[in-house]
């Protein structure tokens, strides 16, 4: 009868007739340029579901990343009672220290956000397709060095799933293409040593046409090129943010793989609140669309 009526479910109202509803965030400050805009999408979710009775609460992890500082971060979210979790973490042998253990310990939905975490008991994992993203790159790099050209691989860490899997997908991609890899190199996400790195690639490898910078060390590779007065190599770096809009201008950057860190952030909350609240199945799995981000749309992304 209601539904011929034309009756539909009041959700704000329904929403204040229970108690609100808190999502406690752990996100560290180490590399601003993508967990900010982690945070800052789920502070724009969390603002659209504030009429909802949804909220959430910041737990920072101030660098160093540090054991105390993580088990802190956990310890509040217990002392808050807070209904679920979303974690970002930075550093993915964080099982190490317990903070798996303690996250666990909570007993409330996580969601894991950004990255995977090994051991962790979560709802679900929010991330950007890192596999598809090192296949676009290489697609894209093919498409811009010379056929008798090679390329080579940044990562900050073989170890961590995300970086692996990024690899995985452009050596494949590229070996679909034809085109030649001279090597896969670790820069444990440290500007000097990715600047070290660039300066030994140029010395010995001097068919290298191309580098692929799977992780947030676009500026130092960028930086080191131009003192080498290196404009023949192409890059393909990884997220767009402020430092980097000059190496795209000036062309030292041929294209930027977007991993959307926003459309994340948003994403996380929304899936806990259809979890929590309108009792949804959710996915394992949430994976966003890489994108490729070139010079003449940079200002849409910035």
């Amino acid at each position: 009868k209601a539904d011929e009526m034309g009756y539909r479910v009041n959700r704000v109202a329904q929403s204040m007739a229970r108690k609100p509803i808190q999502i406690g965030i752990i996100v560290t400050e180490e590399w601003p340029e993508h967990y900010e805009d982690l945070k800052k999408g789920m502070q724009l979710e969390l603002e659209g579901l504030a009429d909802y009775n949804v909220f959430g609460k910041f737990y920072t992890i101030s660098v160093p990343y540090s054991e105390e500082k993580t088990m802190q971060a956990v310890a509040s979210c217990m002392d808050d009672a807070v209904d679920a979790v979303i974690v970002c973490p930075y550093h993915q042998d964080a099982n190490h220290n317990g903070f798996v253990e303690a996250v666990n310990q909570l007993e409330v939905p996580v969601v894991s956000l950004g990255s995977d975490l090994a051991g962790i008991h979560h709802l679900c994992c929010v991330k950007v397709d890192t596999y598809t993203s090192g296949k676009l790159a290489a697609e894209y790099m093919k498409q811009i060095i010379q056929p008798d050209q090679s390329a080579v691989v940044f990562i900050g860490n073989k170890d961590f799933i995300e970086h692996r899997e990024k690899m995985t997908g452009f050596l494949e991609e590229a070996n679909r293409s034809g085109m030649k890899v001279e090597g896969v190199f670790e820069t444990q996400d440290d500007p000097k040593i990715a600047c070290y790195l660039t300066d030994k690639l140029l010395k010995e490898h001097v068919k290298v046409g191309g580098i692929y910078i799977a992780t947030g060390n676009s500026v130092a590779v960028c930086r080191c090129l131009k003192e080498n007065d290196r404009r023949d190599i192409r890059i393909v770096g990884t997220d767009v943010f402020e430092e980097i809009q000059g190496y795209v201008e000036d062309g030292t950057i041929s294209g930027i793989i977007f991993q959307d860190p926003v459309k994340q952030g948003r994403c996380a909350v929304r899936t806990l609140y259809r979890y929590l609240v309108e009792h949804e199945k959710v996915e394992k799995e949430i994976l966003v669309a890489p994108q490729i981000v070139l010079k003449s749309i940079m200002k849409y992304y910035l």
